[in-house]
């Protein structure tokens, strides 16, 4: 076949995207950098052709249906593509109506195909997931989870997912990085990864188990909230009582954090250079200042001197990033693989840091629950959702401190843990303030809480 050819059909699959989805991302790797606009096409001029060049083509199935797995470089950022083959006229099963899987023509040694997104064909997605695991192809009913620019995720019934990475990233990719070190360390509260797809040490994929009746944290406290705000009294008589739940997420997160130290390892960092860190971002983010409550707490820990560990944390753990299942507690999206909001490589930081992170969504849940009744009813709410916090954010603070090991990651004094959780909310209601905010956590930044 020619790589013209293909190139100009990656050509129409980045022109789709971007029809869909609007720039191209930059290149985390630095290995080229999209045009002026940061968009694919003819110098970065919306609309202009992108710039193809084709590293790649591996045939993953031949014949027709067929499939191939094609690597190039769009305007200089790598991208992964696969294609799929049919007969000219064969009809096209889509996975979603409103899909555009067609992306032209092309002459192999079999004669003229019809060439489509694999990922967005119900015939073609389970060869693909075929080709990733070795394993024949199950034509169970295939369900669009994720599709965006970075991965596309498809649910193959009940069994697995398949996630795709298609504008590539670092290599390898940090969050496989993380969900394969979780899983061989023994940490079983997530999706298994049962094959990753690599080739020439980049990841281009990963198939993971599917964990039956999972519902995503979020909407659980949500509902919690909302009995307790239609019931009235106390949180722990409402009948949707989180307070169990966050006990048992707490236990979770620092079982994550005894697994991450046994993967990644730890080492000791002098506690005022996060100090420093936290107050710069604080002071130069919008609408994010530095209470009393947190002056006095980054006082007290700068006065005390100390050292503490840091590990390779989750990154931008939030309660849209957790499911609970019929088996408990999930981290059902390890993405961005212990990449700090705003950040693009890993980094090893106080496993406080990602509790902070878990007790900002509390908070930002009780205020995107508040939002949603009618103002006049704010008097009466506003004080359930402070006592809903409080109790749910106690309840995981003593879920996460009473599990055996965890003591060895943290600062022995307790009021020092807190100090440090307070500083490390501070960090992320900045990091909102500044970025308008962040998935599974709507509404306007509020106060960091209170353990």
């Amino acid at each position: 076949m020619k790589l013209a050819a293909v190139g100009t059909l990656v050509a129409t699959w980045a022109d789709q995207w971007r029809a869909r989805a609007g720039p191209a991302p930059a290149d985390p790797d630095g290995g080229g950098q999209p045009g002026g606009s940061g968009q694919p096409g003819g110098g970065g001029q919306p609309g202009g052709d992108p710039e193809v060049v084709i590293s790649e083509v591996e045939v993953l199935v031949s014949g027709r249906p067929g499939l191939l797995d094609v690597i190039a470089a769009v305007d200089g950022r790598p991208v992964h593509v696969v294609l799929g083959l049919h007969r000219p006229g064969d009809e096209v099963h889509l996975l979603r109506t409103h899909d555009q899987p067609v992306l032209g023509l092309l002459e192999d040694d079999l004669g003229l195909a019809l060439v489509v997104d694999a990922l967005r064909d119900a015939e073609l997605a389970p060869l693909v997931l075929s080709a990733v695991t070795g394993t024949p192809a199950d034509h169970r009913p295939v369900v669009p989870l994720v599709d965006t620019r970075e991965v596309v995720t498809l649910a193959f019934g009940d069994r697995v997912t398949l996630s795709v990475f298609g504008w590539l990233g670092r290599s390898p990719d940090p969050a496989v990085d993380l969900l394969v070190a979780l899983d061989d360390a023994g940490f079983n509260h997530l999706p298994a990864p049962l094959a990753r797809w690599r080739r020439a040490g980049r990841d281009l994929g990963v198939v993971q188990e599917v964990h039956p009746g999972s519902t995503a944290a979020w909407a659980l406290a949500l509902t919690s909230l909302r009995d307790l705000y239609a019931r009235g009294g106390h949180p722990e008589d409402a009948g949707g009582d989180f307070s169990p739940e966050a006990r048992a997420l707490g236990t979770m997160t620092a079982r994550m954090h005894l697994a991450l130290d046994r993967a990644f390892g730890r080492r000791v960092e002098p506690v005022a250079d996060w100090l420093d860190r936290i107050e710069a971002t604080a002071t130069t983010a919008p609408r994010c200042a530095l209470d009393d409550r947190v002056t006095a707490a980054l006082a007290a820990l700068r006065a005390a001197d100390l050292r503490a560990a840091v590990v390779q944390t989750h990154g931008d753990f939030h309660l849209d990033r957790i499911a609970r299942t019929d088996h408990g507690w999930v981290v059902a999206d390890c993405r961005p693989g212990g990449i700090p909001p705003g950040g693009d490589v890993p980094v090893m930081r106080s496993p406080l840091a990602d509790v902070a992170d878990l007790l900002w969504s509390l908070h930002r849940a009780a205020l995107a629950a508040t939002a949603d009744r009618d103002p006049a009813d704010r008097a009466v709410v506003v004080p359930l959702a402070d006592a809903w916090e409080t109790r749910n954010r106690r309840a995981f603070m003593t879920g996460y401190l009473a599990t055996p090991g965890i003591g060895g990651l943290l600062p022995t004094n307790r009021d020092h843990v807190l100090a440090l959780i307070a500083a490390f909310e501070l960090a992320r209601e900045a990091g909102a303030a500044g970025a308008g905010g962040v998935p599974g956590a709507p509404g306007a930044p509020g106060r960091p809480g209170t353990v």
